[in-house]
């Protein structure tokens, strides 16, 4: 049986991050994002954003002129005090809006009494927080965990902490943590690790994942010198996350692109094959004009389409650039306001984010872009072949009118002619009738005759 160990001020720190605003929303979408988020500590505000009545929507109006457009850092929500969470905890919430994404920190540890508890009440902790939480972040969560040990152990030791404080957070884990994962943070023996969503085109898979951090004070630091260390870190903590996250989470969305991508560049490549004889189809006068109107009219829907899902996939990839950047250079501002640090363990995101991330959304991009073209070019041949077999049919209507033209000409010359004077022992009903009989039979002949002369004039 694995012994149980105890930490000193036991604290769980969880970070939610949500949208605030995404590419192309309009301000219906906007809100939506504002009352998601919201409702996370807001629990009076109606689960159904659809069903909010007026006084809900003036709160949510409220809290709308709390944010700033294009602002770098804002505090939306700034705890004044601790607040009374269970009888033996206490926490507080923080909320923030981080350029275009809004985050939340919700504090949550025994009162501090300077006396060690078993690290179950981890656990406890956490299901407080997870109460109190209303709605899960879209665009991720990291779990901090942080106390003093109450003596001197070794490494050995010291990861097996770490590992029952992490089954305190996920306890189908069952596996040993990685110690590439382990280093140093504020002085702390730190681990960090992160459950990837098991399906990264599913939402619900994507937001089961999350990521955690682990940090064990040594038992002969002052706990006040923690608590300082902590608080001073969080406001570089609270955006490092949420770099990472954004990260992780254009991954997650070019991955839905990429699957949308693939099956339009599908549907055209079964309309390739469908065009590839058409000109037979022309020269055989089989060619279904009706048909291939839709085609073209569907081919341009898939155009549509595939040019926007193109355009954010690429932007996607820049997300993840910029973040990257972002992420490296607050790690270093950490580092340097730390010297007790030794925290390549969380530089190894940013290698792995650069080299699978941002390198896979680029090639997909290079990859997919020729479908753009593709249909460009199946566009401009199924239009040109419209074309064509219509100013095919306008010559054979043409021709049919000319024909048409020129033997109702010479049957009405005819009959004018026979009918300029009629013999007067002739019944002038019945010899027009012949006459009109005879007119028809002779504009046939030279409608006839012009037929064969233009055919013999088109060879």
């Amino acid at each position: 049986m694995n012994q149980q160990y105890n930490l000193i001020y036991p604290t769980v720190d969880l970070f939610v991050y949500d949208l605030q605003q995404g590419l192309g929303q309009t301000d219906e979408q906007i809100n939506q994002n504002r009352h998601h988020f919201w409702r996370k500590i807001k629990p009076e505000l109606n689960k159904d954003y659809q069903k909010l009545n007026s006084q809900e929507q003036d709160l949510l109006k409220k809290l709308a002129f709390l944010e700033k457009t294009e602002a770098d850092y804002v505090e939306l929500h700034e705890p004044e005090k601790l607040e009374k969470f269970d009888p033996d905890l206490e926490g507080y919430y923080r909320a923030l809006q981080l350029s275009d994404t809004y985050a939340l920190q919700v504090d949550c540890s025994v009162i501090n009494d300077n006396k060690s508890k078993p690290i179950s009440r981890l656990q406890d902790i956490k299901k407080n927080i997870e109460s109190r939480i209303h709605q899960q972040g879209k665009v991720g969560k990291t779990w901090f965990i942080w106390g003093q040990l109450s003596q001197v152990y070794n490494d050995k030791e010291i990861k097996a902490i770490a590992q029952q404080c992490y089954k305190q957070i996920n306890p189908i884990y069952q596996t040993q943590i990685n110690l590439k994962n382990q280093g140093t943070f504020l002085g702390a023996t730190a681990f960090e690790m992160w459950e990837q969503p098991n399906d990264w085109v599913d939402d619900k898979s994507f937001q089961d994942s999350f990521h955690i951090l682990i940090c064990l004070f040594p038992p002969q630091r002052s706990l006040d010198d923690i608590t300082t260390s902590i608080a001073n870190v969080y406001f570089d903590l609270n955006r490092l996350f949420c770099y990472r996250h954004k990260i992780i989470w254009a991954y997650h969305q070019s991955r839905k692109l990429k699957s949308k991508l693939k099956k339009d560049f599908h549907e055209v490549q079964k309309i390739v094959k469908k065009v590839t004889d058409l000109g037979q189809q022309i020269n055989a006068g089989k060619l279904n004009l009706e048909e291939l109107q839709k085609t073209l009219t569907k081919t341009l829907t898939i155009l549509s389409h595939y040019a926007i899902d193109l355009n954010y996939l690429d932007d996607q990839g820049r997300t993840i650039k910029v973040n990257l950047n972002n992420y490296k250079k607050r790690l270093e501002k950490i580092s340097k306001e730390n010297s007790n640090n030794q925290q390549q363990f969380m530089q190894e995101f940013s290698e792995f984010s650069a080299e699978k991330y941002l390198q896979q959304v680029e090639t997909d991009y290079i990859n997919l872009s020729p479908g753009l073209t593709l249909l460009q070019n199946l566009i401009s041949t199924i239009q040109g072949t419209i074309d064509i077999y219509q100013a095919k049919s306008d010559r054979h209507l043409e021709e049919f009118i000319g024909i048409a033209g020129v033997g109702l000409a010479t049957s009405q010359i005819g009959s004018a002619v026979i009918l300029a004077e009629i013999p007067k022992d002739k019944n002038p009903l019945a010899y027009q009738t012949q006459i009109f009989t005879l007119s028809l039979f002779i504009g046939l002949i030279f409608a006839a005759l012009t037929y064969i002369l233009l055919r013999s004039l088109r060879r």
